[in-house]
């Protein structure tokens, strides 16, 4: 039987053995409602997040409301590269932070914590706008660009949160996906959605043009050193993998299949390994090989230890 190892990439080694972060502010974001399908609020100081049911300061209902928002990477691509060389880096963690206003004075935004979801969308072809609450615009966003902007077919979901329905910064930790970190690994525009899930939502937060810099939202990435391998060694029906340019309390996983087609998520975890603070890591898998058994891949996946 024929062995086969494929990482993640194994090219030059990187620059630094540690993680990284890197906080991206958003470029664009805007909220559009239901309520008024035309108008744009692109230049408001706050995006919304609301359900059918929730109601406003005056007990009345405002109806749906959703959120765009979107992120050059371009800026952090170049970092995580001069960090750990050109595209020798993975991206690990993803965190979209926000500061809610529990109580907004405005009487077109709602109020009430409850479920919404974060969703990665493949399209970012669309104008911020300059519209305010009380004076909407009418170029740029609006609720009516919905249909064609999403595609249920590509984008994807990041995980579904819930608002704490008073002041305060919330961190919302995204689902790294294929789609979502491909985008982020291109560093170019990278686009958000959010939606309430529940009716009685009513999830009001700053946006980039609130007046106070530090309460802005921020797309928080984090990335790894890419793990290079500088050895196999076979010993009967099993092998050892040495991988150098590890990071320390990084958790590695070795993932096997036999057909490279199939999607990672369904690929078998044959070992999971934390690294040591010296020295290369050693990855040692068993029964590599089986009289007559179809040749098998394998992919070195790397997460933070923090991310579990």
């Amino acid at each position: 039987m024929k062995t086969i190892v494929s990482l993640i990439a194994s090219s030059a080694v990187a620059a630094s053995a540690g993680a990284a972060t890197f906080t991206n502010s958003p470029d664009a974001d805007s909220f559009v409602r239901a309520a008024a399908p035309t108008a744009n609020y692109g230049g408001a100081g706050a995006l919304s997040v609301s359900g059918a049911t929730a109601t406003n300061l005056n007990g009345a209902a405002q109806g749906v409301s959703d959120t765009f928002m979107r992120f050059n990477t371009s800026a952090m691509a170049a970092s995580f590269n001069s960090t750990f060389g050109a595209g020798n880096w993975a991206v690990s963690g993803a965190t979209l932070a926000v500061t809610e206003t529990g109580a907004p004075a405005n009487a077109v935004f709602n109020r009430g914590a409850g479920h919404f979801e974060i969703k990665w969308i493949v399209n970012d072809n669309w104008t911020e706008g300059s519209g305010m609450p009380m004076s909407p615009g009418s170029t740029g966003i609006v609720y009516n660009n919905e249909a064609t902007l999403l595609n249920p077919a590509v984008d994807c979901g990041l995980g579904v949160f819930t608002n704490a329905g008073v002041d305060g910064v919330l961190s919302f930790p995204l689902a790294l996906t294929r789609s979502f970190v491909g985008d982020l690994d291109l560093g170019g525009e990278v686009g958000l959605y959010l939606t309430a899930t529940d009716p009685q939502t009513g999830f009001t937060f700053n946006s980039r043009s609130f007046t106070t810099a530090s309460a802005r939202p921020t797309l928080q990435i984090s990335a790894l050193p890419v793990p290079v391998l500088t050895g196999i060694q076979v010993a009967g029906a099993g092998a050892t993998l040495t991988v150098t340019n590890i990071t320390t309390n990084a958790v590695y996983i070795l993932l096997t299949s036999t057909n490279l087609a199939t999607p990672l998520a369904q690929w078998i975890v044959v070992a999971t390994n934390s690294a040591a603070a010296n020295g290369p890591l050693k990855i040692t898998m068993t029964n590599t090989q089986t009289q007559g058994a179809p040749q098998r891949y394998f992919v070195l996946s790397t997460r933070a230890a923090s991310s579990q």
